[in-house]
């Protein structure tokens, strides 16, 4: 009777020691996901604030083949619940299409570039932000075109 209380009592020693083992590597949770993070592949993410941060709006092209699409942004919401329309400060495009962004999607005024992502750039992005040197586009993007090879 004494050895098994002695196995019971190296066993909960054992599980006790391997459990803080597990406590002292865990990594602390992050508060904020890393800029750009979470826009898959074939998709051209737009984030609402500079440097990829902010809530996110994540646009699937067209499939690739010589087929075009155009993207207007009153009808594109972020994950919070905003609207894309003049409230993009910085993107990605993880897709192997060209991208013209317009600030006037309609067209009422010729829509003008804002900006281009070419083909077969997988990872390219831009940042309007304040420090940028193109901070004069922030939050004026209306409208955009994939083109897809």
């Amino acid at each position: 009777m004494a050895l098994t209380s002695l196995r019971l009592r190296a066993a909960a020693l054992a599980t006790a020691l391997a459990g803080s083992a597990l406590l002292s590597v865990a990594t602390p949770a992050s508060a904020a996901n890393p800029p750009y993070d979470g826009c898959p592949a074939w998709a051209l993410c737009l984030y609402q604030h500079e440097g990829g941060t902010g809530s996110k709006a994540v646009i699937t092209p067209p499939a690739a083949g010589g087929h075009s699409e155009t993207v207007r942004l009153p009808y594109v919401k972020f994950l919070n619940g905003d609207p894309a329309d003049n409230q993009v400060s910085s993107w990605i495009n993880n897709s192997q299409c060209e991208i013209r962004f317009w600030d006037d999607a309609w067209g009422d005024l010729h829509p003008s570039d804002l900006d281009y992502a070419p083909w077969w750039s997988w990872g390219y992005k831009a940042d309007y932000g304040p420090g940028s040197s193109v901070s004069y586009k922030n939050d004026r993007m209306s409208g955009l075109a994939f083109y897809c090879p």
